[in-house]
């Protein structure tokens, strides 16, 4: 049965992208645009959960968060401000590209097609690199003090954004949403020792000159037919014809976001669903620069 595990967490997580239909980029625009931070308050929800399982397991069975990570420096900047750029530009983060093909936006292929292209570029450049490090959350050194810090900030972060809600306020059935269920199935990977997202498949696929181990392609497989089942059934999937500007934004957009991720650990996914709410230095600064820069593209541009 444990065999199964990760092809049952990927395709779970595949369905649940879908559903969820939410990503940095429609969280900042629905706030910007609209004035509406339901769409931010369902990532929140999705750090609650992650602080919650990584500090009992911590607690419990002394779970260690080291992640590899890159010094900080401007490149940490630099490398928020392309996966902003990125994703505004593809008017979807990486994640909420795979979103949008399983609503039969089929133009979104392109964005993982350009990241490919650009990750593969990059290492043919002769460009310095920030300096590989080893980091580790607070929650490690201090579980308890990291959660009642982490819980403290959450809860007034709920009752900033709740009095500009203009849906039904906070509930606890708005606590469990499949942006959480995407976040814990992340988390339960790592914690499988199958450390896995689409972003990093793309990445490691074009660094190793398009090799990659055939179980890594097969769960690439599953949670991409995940979405696009999620969609039909669901009946969200409504096929929508190719267009050039379309496909020319996706791959500008999928060849910055992917340029970016190279500059720091990770990309959309692994930076939002875990080094943010880990409070893993680069991941907070990219995390802030991204949502900076995004909020004023939407504001500066539309």
């Amino acid at each position: 049965m444990a065999i199964f595990l990760p092809f049952l967490l990927v395709a779970v997580m595949g369905i649940s992208v879908k559903l969820a239909n939410t990503c940095l980029f429609a969280a900042s625009e629905h706030l910007v645009k609209f004035k509406n931070p339901s769409k931010l308050m369902e990532v929140v929800n999705s750090w609650l959960w992650i602080i919650l399982m990584i500090t009992a397991l911590q607690i419990t069975i002394g779970f260690n968060v080291p992640i590899k990570s890159y010094a900080v420096s401007w490149l940490s900047v630099g490398g928020g401000i392309l996966l902003g750029l990125g994703a505004y530009k593809n008017k979807a983060c990486a994640i909420g590209a795979i979103s949008k093909i399983g609503d039969g936006n089929l133009n979104y292929l392109f964005t993982p097609i350009g990241m490919l292209i650009s990750v593969f570029v990059f290492y043919q450049l002769n460009i310095n690199r920030p300096q590989m490090t080893m980091e580790s959350s607070i929650v490690t050194q201090n579980p308890i003090a990291f959660l009642l810090i982490s819980l403290l900030s959450i809860v007034l972060l709920y009752y900033i954004l709740s009095k500009k809600n203009t849906e039904p306020k906070l509930s606890l059935k708005q606590l469990v949403q499949p942006t959480t269920i995407v976040a814990i199935c992340f988390v339960l990977l790592i914690l499988i020792n199958t450390r896995w997202s689409y972003t990093e498949l793309i990445n490691d696929f074009a660094k190793n000159n398009f090799n990659i181990s055939f179980m890594r392609v097969l769960l690439f497989l599953i949670f991409f037919a995940a979405v696009i089942l999620g969609g039909l059934y669901f009946k969200t999937f409504q096929f929508r014809s190719f267009k050039l500007n379309t496909i020319f934004n996706c791959i500008i957009g999928g060849a910055l976001i992917g340029f970016g991720s190279q500059l720091v650990v990770g990309s959309h996914d692994t930076i939002t669903l875990y080094g943010f709410p880990l409070l893993l230095t680069t991941a907070v600064i990219v995390s802030l620069t991204n949502f900076i820069t995004i909020s004023l593209c939407i504001k500066i541009f539309g």
